[in-house]
């Protein structure tokens, strides 16, 4: 399958120069002449990842694109995986913080009644805890990542699942070092408590020999950091570990004598770099003046001023922790009022939309092209052939699956802009924002020759389904007259004998 072939270029297109243009274009291609959208927004997607290497390829183009077809779609996973992404590299792009921030907001409402089976749920989980991440937000952080490892539970996915697992002992660990750094507190040990859980629940089989020694790392810091109950874990051997300046902090903690740890704190203070590893640079300053203190024999100005900060600190995060709640509230208000909205505007039986959904796609049509020059639309009528022979031979069961296939062979030739809806009965209407006439003509026959070509014997022996089609040119103005002049077409192509397009 197409959508396997694009899939699979995921993983590589982390890896520098391991993406093949060309193919990728190749795949853009043969899905969009086959209305497979999901296999353009995959595609699409390994194009932003593999753009991380490539200063060919533009980030927010392919995002936009993303973007807009989850929309038109209501794809609502791929939506949330790209506000993720936008708000992860908000500065990188260009996106102001508040608006970036707001996307992150309705990318947590998005995920939370997304369907679970849906297979880049995880990745978007994980993009979203990567936002968080970034801006210190450790909860919702934990949250997106226990979510993304909890859906991982194919055998397939075992890798995923420990990376994830991984990534969420990780952000406990680093939630430690921030809360320590304002002092001893009775809160450390249940934090602690929690961090250690989160390492030794990661299961080391499934991981690189390297990143099982980072796990005993991090665990290292976590006993120096809150003491456990019973005796620390040995030190781990730091040859080759990514973490192996941890050891250093861990030991600024643990070393007996003030003198020897503040050497330990110094040696990890220059491996880290202040703006990427704050929490990390912060702690081991804080720690430095705490035993600049011990070895003086008084509290120092320079561990208040420290202690002051990281309470300011604090502080401030949590704010910023009330902010983000605040706009996730009301991204759920907007979440719950578009549902109840669009519960009022969509045929229920085929997920099109009404009459109603109509008005509304037609009055933002309007406003859209308010002091633009005029520009005609079409109309599409759209009659299933001797539908009522379909009920009354194959029974009104087989009559609704015929509907929902045809509804949904309609909604794949729609683009964001234009509009399928099921007008009532076994009739159809496609709006289409645009005034190419034979190009739309084009598309209905492809529309009914797809319908036409279904093997409608799986659904019921014996059973045939075509459709007649009419469509007409006009003023979106004038829209009823536009309709009755498209079921003057539709007319013709019922005299003409059915199973056709006519204008």
């Amino acid at each position: 399958m197409l959508l396997d072939e694009a899939s699979a270029l995921i993983l590589p297109a982390q890896t520098p120069g391991s993406v093949d243009l060309d193919r990728v274009a190749e795949i853009v291609r043969r899905a969009e002449e086959s209305g497979w959208w999901d296999v353009v927004m995959t595609a699409d997607y390994v194009l932003v990842l593999a753009s991380q290497y490539d200063s060919g390829l533009d980030e927010e183009f392919h995002l936009s694109r993303i973007l807009e077809r989850a929309r038109s779609e209501g794809e609502v996973v791929w939506e949330a995986l790209v506000l993720g992404m936008r708000a992860t590299h908000a500065e990188k792009i260009g996106r102001p913080g508040p608006a970036a921030d707001r996307d992150l907001a309705r990318a947590t409402v998005l995920l939370r009644d997304a369907e679970e089976t849906h297979a880049m749920l995880p990745s978007a989980h994980g993009q979203c805890a990567t936002a968080y991440l970034d801006r210190e937000l450790w909860d919702l952080a934990l949250e997106h990542t226990s979510a993304a490892a909890d859906l991982l539970t194919a055998e397939r996915d075992a890798s995923r699942r420990a990376t994830a697992m991984y990534n969420r002992a990780e952000i406990e660990v680093r939630r430690l070092c921030v809360r320590r750094q304002s002092g001893p507190s009775a809160e450390l040990a249940a934090l602690g408590e929690s961090a250690r859980t989160a390492i030794r629940r990661v299961p080391e089989n499934l991981l690189p020999d390297t990143w099982y020694t980072d796990l005993h790392i991090l665990e290292n810091v976590v006993d120096a950091l809150a003491p456990p109950s019973g005796p620390p874990r040995q030190p781990a051997d730091p040859h080759g570990a990514e973490f192996a300046s941890l050891l250093h902090l861990a030991a600024g903690f643990t070393e007996p004598d003030p003198s020897l740890a503040r050497r330990h704190l110094m040696r990890a203070l220059r491996s880290w770099n202040r703006k990427h590893e704050p929490e990390l640079h912060l702690l081991t300053l804080t720690r430095d003046a705490e035993l600049e203190a011990l070895e003086t024999g008084r509290e120092t100005a320079g561990l208040r001023l420290g202690r002051e900060l990281s309470c300011r600190r604090l502080e401030a995060r949590a704010e910023s922790a009330q902010s983000m709640a605040s706009l996730i509230e009301k991204e759920q208000m907007v979440a719950e009022h578009d549902r109840l909205r669009m519960a009022a505007e969509v045929d229920e039986l085929t997920g099109l939309a009404n009459r109603r959904g109509l008005a509304t796609h037609v009055a933002a049509l309007r406003a859209d092209r308010a002091g633009s020059p005029a520009r005609d639309v079409i109309i599409v009528l759209v009659d299933i052939d001797h539908f009522k022979a379909v009920n009354d031979t194959h029974g009104h069961g087989v009559g609704d699956a015929v509907l929902v296939l045809v509804a949904a062979a309609l909604g794949r030739v729609v683009r964001a802009s234009d509009l399928a809806v099921r007008w009532g009965g076994d009739e159809f209407l496609l709006l289409l924002d645009t005034d190419n006439i034979e190009a739309a003509r084009a598309r209905c026959a492809e529309v009914a020759d797809v319908i036409r070509s279904e093997d409608w014997d799986e659904l019921s022996l014996g059973l045939r389904a075509t459709v007649s089609i009419g469509l007409a040119s006009g003023s979106l103005g004038a829209l009823e007259d536009l309709r009755e002049s498209a079921d003057q077409a539709l007319y013709r192509t019922k005299m003409r004998g059915r199973d056709g397009v006519s204008v």
